[in-house]
């Protein structure tokens, strides 16, 4: 993999997780970029290091965990922790949804209650936002729910779920887990 394919995603990725507009899906990661422009960063070194290191899938999944945790990240901010944590929550995130279901289950004898979204945001984005429930769990749970749509009309002058509204969609297509194997997780910690 050469520096300016790595660049290429970078700025693919960091478009798709900061702009309504870009899907990287959509797109297959295909951005405008110039090469000239590139040389001239003051940054290329960063990127020279990552397509040494990297394979172009590592490379996506490294930037994508960093965008996660701060979508404005410049490409000197990344780090390869946030990149082995994300590894290491994907290698288990069968038992950590698992364990999020637990959680969540705890808060009402109804899981149903936990999306209700009467009066502000519901027990699901309380334990999201109080960090007792991982994002990769609003995401699989909205894959069997489609609970994201709803709550996109319900709270619509949010500004937290508006920002984190995007950030699940932006997200989801990450996530690759199967709508029936998450069912069958969640009827199983019920």
């Amino acid at each position: 993999m050469y520096p300016f394919e790595v660049y290429q995603i970078y700025v693919a990725l960091k478009t798709h997780f900061s702009r309504k507009t870009y899907d990287y899906f959509q797109y297959q990661g295909s951005i405008k970029v110039s090469r000239e422009k590139f040389m001239e960063r003051n940054d290329v070194y960063f990127f020279e290091k990552l397509s040494k290191k990297y394979r172009a899938e590592e490379v996506e999944e490294y930037f994508v965990s960093n965008f996660l945790v701060n979508s404005n990240f410049h490409i000197i901010q990344m780090n390869e922790k946030n990149y082995m944590d994300w590894k290491r929550k994907m290698q288990s995130i069968t038992y950590l949804f698992g364990q999020d279901i637990e959680n969540l289950s705890t808060l009402s004898s109804n899981f149903n209650d936990v999306f209700a979204c009467n009066r502000g945001h519901s027990q699901l984005l309380k334990a999201y936002l109080g960090g007792r429930v991982m994002l990769e769990t609003l995401i699989m749970l909205n894959k069997i729910t489609h609970f994201v749509n709803r709550y996109d009309t319900l709270l619509k002058e949010d500004v937290i779920w508006k920002q984190l509204s995007l950030l699940l969609h932006k997200y989801d297509p990450f996530i690759e887990e199967d709508p029936s194997k998450i069912r069958q997780l969640v009827l199983q910690k019920l």
